[in-house]
């Protein structure tokens, strides 16, 4: 027993510190996604383009402002799925894509 946990407690701890690292997107390839399906909205900076801004006033967060990069990625995901306008684009995505985009908003951060 002894040598099974001298074994996979290692192993374990390894994993602990690689698995999180697994989940992060590549913000390069998020830009690319970012620039070609959000930025119509969401403007390049994330700021949102000023008819989103009219239209949904202070409901519109800053992609690099304090309160959307203070969310952790799993928050943001969840945001982005709940949003309506979304829907359309949900279905769009491969598996990886939004992890992308959500690397590429955190070099928003202002």
């Amino acid at each position: 027993m002894h040598k099974l946990l001298r074994l996979f407690v290692p192993v374990i701890f390894a994993g602990m510190i690689v698995l999180p690292a697994l989940g992060a997107g590549d913000a390069a390839k998020g830009k690319e996604l970012y620039m070609k399906r959000c930025k119509a909205c969401h403007a390049e900076d994330g700021a949102g383009t000023p008819a989103m801004q009219k239209k949904f006033g202070a409901k519109l967060l800053p992609l690099g402002g304090k309160e959307v990069q203070a969310l952790k990625d799993a928050e943001i995901a969840k945001q982005f799925n709940e949003v309506a306008n979304h829907k359309a684009l949900l279905k769009t995505l491969q598996p990886g894509d939004l992890d992308n985009v959500i690397a590429f908003i955190r070099t928003l951060k202002k």
